[in-house]
């Protein structure tokens, strides 16, 4: 196997972002980050509205409950796709490119066996999670169908997460977008084609949507990792990397992802209890926040991408020894979020209803989806700031402040004021988006105050 310098350098998707001009470095990275989510986003939007468009609300429902245990499990492999873009961003950074190798073959290895392990749980444990979110027996019922029938791909599923993060702690952005591209087209076209029926193919509904959904999420880990093995578009990684285990390496890799794991488990602990609040104001109002939900997700789309462009420029700045270009990589990342994503809020206020009626519900589910989506639009410059801020302080290393913004925003807003508002006001769903718009505003703060104390300045990996 050549290692060389040359070899590791021949990509030309590979890139550094230690000089030059930052805001065009911020637009390169975030505009194919936010490309990908949209279209990753659009892969479960997609099972939205075909199941909005059989009318069916214990079907939407079980979507919205099943997606729920699904993202838990995404945000854990999330939480290693960002310790292996910080540790790759740093290595690149500092020219280190055989270390980068390293230590992409030893995350796609920790991707693969984590992804057995949430198998193994999710596939026993769809049934009672589900019962234990007060669903109704048949909402249930389909619940544990949508979600066994996704575990069955996910073993390349759940790592193209991990390794579309590989990709970009090199600065290349570009990739994991035309992957998730792939991966969405195909969705699009499976999926319609197995839920109504076309030509032989009987209709199949909500398993036919969660199997068109299943054979994406296939296909783009398929695809994600012969990228990375072939080298096409980044260092080539052999197969006899994969089984040469680095303790050293995975165990950083692990305390990275430790915190953000936490985070995640504390966001989507909290998130159980919160569903299960919003479940018991009954089918309507459930529906109702899922297409609502879908909604606003469009709009953590240019959030997700300057907090991609921030992870990665924090990153190489700090590996290249340039904490000053860190810091105005966050700060020029940041002023881009708040500029789209206000726009995007002006949208929701004025045209919220509209938006909810594109998923052909009942009426009294477009009518409180519109309203839930027109309060969203106060969340928007409170979720630019908290993302941007993320995903530099991550970069950076600094894994624990954002899961100690989680737990604050958790425990102090996102469950008990929710409660307060849409149980005990009787603001039913209204008082659920404006309990989390609260929740949003706090963890900004919080996070500024401690971005401004500039202790991810001075960490090293």
């Amino acid at each position: 196997m050549n290692t060389s310098m040359e070899d590791n350098t021949a990509t030309p998707r590979g890139l550094q972002y230690t000089s030059g001009d930052i805001p065009r470095a911020v637009a390169r990275l975030a505009l194919p980050a936010i490309g990908e989510n949209l279209l990753t986003t659009m892969v479960f939007i997609v099972d939205t509205l075909l199941i909005g468009w059989l009318r069916d609300p214990a079907a939407l429902a079980a979507v919205s409950l099943g997606g729920m245990f699904l993202n838990i499990a995404n945000q854990l492999f999330a939480g290693i796709a960002v310790a292996a873009t910080t540790l790759v961003a740093h290595a690149w950074g500092a020219g280190e490119r055989e270390r980068a190798r390293r230590i992409a073959a030893q995350a796609i290895v920790v991707g693969v066996l984590f992804a057995v392990l949430a198998i193994l749980v999710l596939w026993p444990a769809a049934g009672p999670l589900l019962s234990l979110m007060g669903a109704s027996e048949r909402a249930t019922s389909l619940g544990i169908q949508y979600v066994r029938i996704i575990l069955v791909t996910s073993l390349l599923g759940f790592p193209m997460i991990v390794l579309n993060g590989i990709l970009r702690g090199s600065g290349d952005t570009q990739t994991p977008m035309t992957v998730t591209l792939i991966m969405n087209v195909w969705n699009v076209l499976a999926a319609g084609a197995l839920t109504f029926g076309v030509g032989p193919l009987p209709p199949l509904g909500l398993a036919g949507a969660a199997w068109g959904t299943a054979s994406a999420r296939l296909l783009g880990g398929v695809v994600a990792l012969y990228i990375v093995m072939s080298g096409k578009r980044f260092l080539r990684i052999h197969w006899s990397d994969l089984l040469r285990l680095d303790r050293t390496l995975i165990g950083q890799m692990v305390r990275l992802s430790l915190p953000i794991a936490g985070e995640s488990i504390v966001t989507r602990s909290g998130f159980v209890l919160f569903m299960r609040i919003v479940s018991g104001l009954g089918e309507a109002p459930l529906a109702a926040h899922q297409i609502a939900v879908n909604v606003e997700s469009l709009s953590y789309m240019p959030g997700f991408g300057l907090s991609v462009a921030s992870t990665t420029l924090v990153g190489q700045s700090l590996g290249a020894r340039r904490p000053d270009l860190a810091e105005k990589s966050i700060r020029t990342s940041m002023r881009f979020a708040l500029v789209v994503m206000g726009m995007v809020g002006g949208i929701f206020a004025l045209f919220g209803p509209s938006l909810a009626s594109l998923f052909g519900s009942t009426p009294e589910v477009v009518a409180l989806a519109g309203s839930a989506i027109r309060i969203g639009a106060v969340e928007q410059l409170p979720i630019a700031v908290q993302m941007v801020l993320s995903g530099g302080l991550r970069g950076a290393g600094d894994t624990r402040t954002p899961m100690y913004a989680t737990l604050l925003g958790t425990l102090l807003f996102r469950v008990p004021v929710v409660y307060f508002f849409a149980v005990y006001l009787g603001l039913g769903l209204d008082g659920v988006w404006w309990g989390t718009a609260l929740d949003w505003t706090a963890r900004a703060v919080v996070l500024y105050l401690l971005f401004r104390r500039g202790a991810w300045r001075r960490i090293r990996l």
